[in-house]
């Protein structure tokens, strides 16, 4: 999450009574600048929420889809989708007219879902990390070792931790011992969120580079497991001029666990990417004297906003069957016969066959 923040300690803002009598900071764009930036943004509000409602929906309609790691994917799409409609649009608000037209009671509702929702992103992919580490480090026992209890137990985790987190900011914990600062520093309509240096700090280690490294081990040892099974497949299947159907089997299971472990590791590589900007400025900022530029807060809290807007292209973009997926849904032909059963992983568009469940 994520807000305008102060623009210099040592000097009081400028505020200005513009907008039915909301004290908020001069406007810095024209008319025609704000609506590309409302139009803009509007965009990619509808992206965000379409994109997630698509794999939502697909996952809940093919079963081939219904995986123990896809309960992982839908709520993280859940997440994500929230974050398109209770968050994105308040935030295009604020970033076009530089002022807070909701109250500060929903000021401080909207960065608890804000923070809620984004950073429980986090969480999840810390989860599907280590569930994709099992099933490409011990394929055979994977259903003994992560099962429906569990995926049940972190899920819980996934979404009630950082409920609680998102509660330090409603008490006001981050601005523990910085209020003078706070109440001098910002306009009192623009929804601006401070943390004070301890919260920053432990903010930065707890929600991103503890998670980041602990997602780094996992997808590292991963890629190098699943490298060698791969090696040790194409060796039994050249060693045999055809292949029995055992080795058949094994090597089409192993393709699909690792077209899914390589499309939540490039999911996950975007995650890191796009949170590098807030976690740097949120972190250097009590260190700077709270001098950063608005302008620089609102590019970092947008790259996050836009991580839950790509997670559903990187789905589409880089695994197959929930890019079949999507296409039996956007056609509409789940809508002229049941494709409840299909094979998404070898689906070839153009040859059709309705199967029935």
């Amino acid at each position: 999450m994520k807000t305008h923040n102060a623009s210099n300690t040592s000097v009081a803002p400028v505020c200005v009574v513009t907008f039915f009598n909301f004290n908020c900071s001069p406007p810095d764009l024209g008319d025609s600048e704000r609506n590309v930036i409302i139009w803009g943004f509007a965009l990619v509000i509808a992206t965000t929420a379409l994109g997630n409602i698509l794999t939502i929906t697909s996952i809940l309609y093919f079963r081939q889809l219904q995986t123990r790691t896809n309960a992982f994917a839908i709520s993280l799409a859940t997440a994500d989708f929230l974050v398109g409609v209770m968050v994105m649009p308040y935030a295009v608000t604020r970033t076009a007219y530089t002022c807070w037209f909701y109250g500060k009671t929903f000021c401080k509702m909207h960065t608890w879902f804000d923070y809620t929702l984004t950073t429980s992103s986090i969480l999840h992919l810390a989860c599907i990390s280590i569930d994709r580490y099992v099933a490409i480090s011990d394929p055979l026992h994977y259903e003994q070792r992560v099962t429906k209890k569990l995926v049940g137990r972190m899920l819980v985790f996934c979404w009630t931790s950082f409920i609680i987190y998102g509660l330090s900011y409603m008490l006001e914990w981050n601005i523990a011992g910085i209020e003078d600062i706070v109440a001098s520093s910002t306009c009192p309509h623009n929804c601006p969120v401070f943390m004070n240096v301890q919260f920053a700090l432990t903010n930065t280690l707890c929600a991103y580079v503890t998670p980041m490294m602990l997602m780094l081990a996992a997808y590292t040892k991963v890629y190098t497991m699943a490298r060698a099974q791969a090696r040790k497949i194409s060796i039994a299947m050249l060693q045999t001029r055809s292949a029995d159907a055992a080795v058949r089997s094994r090597w089409s299971a192993m393709k699909r666990e690792h077209s899914a472990t390589k499309t939540l590791g490039i999911i996950m590589g975007a995650f890191v990417v796009f949170w590098v900007p807030f976690f740097v400025v949120a972190a250097s900022e009590p260190l700077l004297g709270y001098a950063s530029d608005p302008v620089v807060w609102d590019v970092a809290n947008w790259f996050t906003y836009i991580n839950s807007t790509m997670n559903p292209i990187l789905f589409a973009a880089f695994n197959r069957s929930f890019r079949n997926a999507f296409y039996l849904i956007v056609s509409g032909k789940i809508l002229r016969g049941s494709y409840r059963g299909t094979d998404l992983f070898s689906f070839k568009r153009g040859s059709e066959v309705a199967e029935m469940a």
